[in-house]
């Protein structure tokens, strides 16, 4: 018998008292750009877990950071440990994208047992808690990926959308705002501003267009975490949703640069209670790179 997740935020101190249940699998998912995410892993980890890499460990598409095909991400979650009677609890740092990441992932493929650990491994060694540089070896699980598609749009979604705005998906940008104005592109390494007068940026040898998916709102990632980078409270969440537009009683399309801050957007508004949730994962790495698709950018002063 599985241990049963309280919610899909769970606080530090739930994790602390099942830690070491054995039908509980937790997956640190600390990411850096110079790929030094794994060795903060090794440097010290919540006992007990495994890490991912989104980047390495995730990607899988034609469109870079694109998610593993179902049979890779199967047996990449049985390599380790985690099975179809697993309880996942996923961690980060900072801004918690790449825990967003896995919870989103692990529904797509019908896994609904997952949470994501509020305030991840900061809150953790705030509150004192030990961490560990012990790797451990779990046994080789079975998972049986089952496919949920409503949780996966694709660009000919997000077209038949802006054909019919008022009966279509919400859509949301939740890049940083200059690259939802226009200003700036984005790459691993950040925002990228353009030069005075182009449209476009080089990034890793695509052509991406500035600018954003016409009626989009915007919705920054971050926005939805608290200065601790706890999340916002469901009310607090729900309150931002509304601000920017967004009804519970339609879909929303979630899109960023790669589908990574787009994850933590989604989990949130899950958080305030949007139940029609999904991730346009090749986000602006296709659409922008794509000039049959149209952009929107905002009007600059003059």
């Amino acid at each position: 018998m599985t241990v049963t997740l309280p919610a899909d935020l769970v606080e530090t101190a739930w994790l602390a008292e099942h830690l070491y249940d054995p039908r509980l699998r937790v997956v640190d998912m600390r990411w850096r750009g110079d790929g030094s995410g794994r060795r903060l892993y090794y440097q010290g980890h919540i006992p007990g877990a495994v890490h991912l890499d989104w980047h390495s460990d995730l990607n899988g598409g034609s469109v870079d950071d694109l998610l593993l095909s179902p049979d890779r991400f199967a047996a990449l979650m049985a390599a380790n440990g985690i099975g179809d009677d697993s309880a996942v609890v996923a961690y980060a740092d900072t801004d918690h994208s790449g825990a967003a990441r896995l919870w989103w992932a692990l529904h797509y493929h019908g896994h609904e047992q997952v949470a994501v650990l509020n305030g991840g491994i900061d809150k953790w060694l705030a509150e004192g808690r030990s961490l560990t540089t012990a790797v451990p070896q779990p046994a080789a699980a079975r998972f049986t990926p089952r496919l949920q598609p409503r949780w996966l749009a694709t660009a000919d979604e997000i077209a038949a959308t802006l054909e019919n705005r008022a009966a279509g998906a919400q859509l949301v940008d939740t890049r940083p705002p200059e690259q939802y104005a226009g200003l700036a592109v984005w790459s691993p390494q950040g925002s990228r501003y353009l030069p005075p007068g182009q449209a476009w940026i080089e990034v890793d040898g695509a052509r991406l267009r500035a600018g954003h998916i016409p009626g989009a709102v915007h919705l920054h990632s971050v926005d939805n975490l608290a200065p601790d980078w706890t999340y916002r409270s469901p009310p607090d969440l729900a309150t931002l949703a509304a601000q920017a537009g967004l009804r519970t009683d339609r879909r929303v399309i979630l899109y960023c640069g790669v589908g990574i801050s787009a994850s933590l957007g989604l989990f949130s508004l899950h958080l305030a209670g949007f139940n029609d949730l999904a991730l346009y994962d090749a986000s602006w790495r296709e659409w922008g790179a794509d000039p049959d698709r149209p952009v929107e950018v905002m009007a600059q002063p003059a």
